[in-house]
């Protein structure tokens, strides 16, 4: 799974939301205290969760932004190059295609939001189904997706197995699923979805105390 997008949002320099986007070799060029080591600062937040090299706090939020009582951060990384199978209930695989997990890019866009600067809130912004008889699936128990299915008579192969009864319930709304990625407020996923990648946050961690020791420029 690799970093395509990064969007930053009233963090330091960076009032306005802006994205940065990364190829397979990405270099950050420019003078001194333009914003290139808050990129790589705003990654570390990110995947670290607080328990990295930088400590989010107060003074981060964007000075023009917090006196026009705007007080919130925003850090979300794009994905590509997903993994084929994904395990959200239980030890049950699907796919996040399957799920409406996936942006109007087919990337997996994972949001951080820090209101003043405190405890980060995890929201996926997708082009998910917003029917109102089947928009909140992945917030359903078991139960719930039973009496769906019941209720309607929707046919579905296995009624243990979550996963399997979004997809029959998705199916039976197919021809109005009413598709829509949402954009100021990605609330339409209100789930935790908690991305591991050990190795890049530690290699975020080496660029950064590299480039504190003046190793690298």
């Amino acid at each position: 799974m690799n970093i395509k997008k990064l969007k930053i949002k009233n963090f330091r320099g960076y009032k306005d939301e802006v994205e940065i986007e990364f190829g397979n070799l990405t270099a950050f060029v420019g003078k001194n205290d333009i914003g290139k080591s808050t990129i790589l600062e705003a990654l570390d937040i990110f995947f670290n969760e607080g328990k990295g090299v930088i400590k989010l706090d107060k003074d981060d939020i964007n000075k023009q932004a917090l006196a026009e009582n705007d007080n919130e951060i925003l850090i979300s990384v794009c994905f590509e190059n997903l993994p084929s199978r994904i395990v959200i209930d239980s030890t049950n695989e699907t796919t996040l295609q399957a799920e409406y997990l996936l942006n109007s890019n087919g990337q997996l866009e994972i949001i951080k939001k820090y209101p003043n600067a405190g405890k980060e809130k995890v929201f996926v912004k997708a082009n998910h189904p917003t029917n109102e008889n089947c928009s909140d699936l992945l917030l359903k128990k078991q139960k719930d997706l039973q009496k769906i299915i019941k209720d309607n008579t929707v046919t579905c192969e296995n009624q243990g197995v979550n996963a399997t009864m979004r997809t029959a319930i998705w199916n039976n709304y197919a021809s109005d699923l009413n598709l829509q990625e949402a954009k100021q407020n990605p609330t339409v996923i209100n789930i935790q979805f908690h991305i591991v990648n050990e190795k890049l946050a530690d290699y975020i961690k080496t660029i950064y105390r590299l480039k504190k020791a003046g190793v690298i420029a």
